[in-house]
């Protein structure tokens, strides 16, 4: 019996990297097989006759010794095979080496242990979140496809976060900051697979997320108070939006938790809310703009009148169309290095996410304390709440001024 090692020939492969396979013969008359290694190397470090990498390739030591490795367990194996039965047909000594090695490689199914992690917690994870855990492994299905690189806990390395951030960034074109959610998404469910021993790979502890500084949309005071007093009694749909819009820019909180808002929830000017995401219970404290939108359906089964986030979003551009918020605003991006900026009108880039961070930014404006406003919102660290503040220029310089200001020099009088 003989073991080599040989690169695959697929030239539909859109990387410069090829497949390291070990092919098997010996064992019986013109027949071979083959087993994936799960390693991948380019062409141009590969040692033909020796069947290894070349030492100039980074990690050398470490490949070349997997594939000594992988070569002797395939010969213990079909040694301890036709130890227990000579008479063995080809076909199998082929299933005991294919059924050892499939065990190896995966210990689970990685696809199959990803839609169990889903359905042991669609309990705990939020209807937005489970979709963006679905998102992900549909990407991750379609790079297995469209590069031929087998998915499974042991080739999750830095291989694969190089490959698959590529292939996020060229072939479905997102950005930067998008290519990082998906990994940390990826990773949560990494930790949850290693907690439960079903992962025993931990290089994607080693992945880094790359975020960009993004633009920050949210209204000024004046454009949201033009919102709130818009005459909108014309248009019912529209004006329920922008009560259920304004609620959330008068609380700091999440759309998810503006919908869950019951009547029970309302005591003694406070809403007692239980958070959608996280399951923490905050007391808010509600001012006299967020009063007067509950007392505005109070005599409704619920405290406001919801609609799908989808549909919400949809009405709130025009509503702030009819507002007039207008102003020519350019959102940049990044896609690896290259730099994307659009231009758009303000109204066409509100969401119910603004809301938040209109709070935010205007009760940091008007001189509220940052950790009052983190009480308030729920954050819990400083790091994700500061990505929610956007202060004007206007706003810096007043407060520049007023730090700074140049205090008149006293004259001394001389007594007479």
């Amino acid at each position: 019996m003989t073991v080599n090692y040989y690169l695959n020939n697929d030239l539909r492969s859109k990387y410069d990297e090829k497949s390291i396979f070990a092919y098997v013969r010996g064992l019986a008359k013109g027949k071979t097989i083959v087993l994936n290694t799960g390693e991948r190397i380019n062409p141009k470090y590969w040692n033909i006759e020796k069947q290894q990498a070349k030492v100039n390739y980074t990690g050398s030591p470490e490949l070349n010794e997997y594939l000594t490795a992988f070569k002797e367990k395939i010969k213990k194996v079909v040694r301890e095979t036709l130890t227990e039965n000579i008479d063995l047909e080809f076909d199998e000594i082929k299933t005991a080496i294919l059924s050892a090695f499939n065990k190896s490689d995966n210990k689970s199914n990685f696809f199959e242990v990803f839609k169990l992690f889903l359905e042991l917690r669609k309990t705990e994870l939020s209807e937005g979140m489970i979709k963006k855990y679905k998102v992900l492994q549909n990407h991750l299905q379609d790079f297995e496809k469209d590069t031929n690189y087998k998915i499974s806990f042991n080739s999750i390395d830095l291989m694969f976060y190089d490959r698959f951030s590529n292939y996020l960034l060229t072939v479905k074109q997102h950005t930067n900051n998008t290519v990082s959610k998906y990994f940390d998404i990826l990773k949560t469910f990494l930790h949850w697979s290693s907690d439960r021993k079903v992962n025993k790979n931990f290089d994607y502890l080693k992945f880094k997320s790359k975020n960009d500084k993004t633009d920050l949309i949210y209204l000024t005071e004046k454009e949201l108070m033009t919102l709130f007093e818009l005459d909108l009694k014309d248009n019912t749909s529209l004006e329920q939006v922008r009560d259920v819009f304004c609620f959330g820019c008068f609380t700091g909180q999440r759309f998810s938790d503006v919908s869950a808002i019951k009547r029970d929830d309302i005591k003694n000017n406070f809403w007692h809310l239980r958070i959608v995401k996280t399951r923490d219970i905050l007391k808010v404290p509600l001012n006299e703009y967020a009063k007067e939108i509950l007392n505005k359906y109070a005599e409704n089964d619920k405290p406001l009148p919801i609609i799908s986030n989808q549909k919400t979003n949809e009405y709130l551009k025009t509503v702030c169309e009819k507002a007039k918020i207008n102003d020519r605003i350019s959102i940049v991006r990044y896609r690896g290095s290259e730099q994307i900026e659009e231009t758009f009108s303000k109204y066409e880039m509100v969401s119910t996410h603004t809301a938040r961070r209109t709070f935010v930014t205007l009760s940091l404006e008007k001189g509220m304390r940052p950790e009052t406003v983190m009480e308030i919102t729920g954050h819990k660290d400083y790091k994700t709440f500061k990505k929610y503040i956007k202060l004007t220029s206007s706003v810096k310089a007043v407060e520049m001024n007023k730090i700074w200001k140049k205090e008149p020099t006293l004259k001394v009088v001389k007594a007479g």
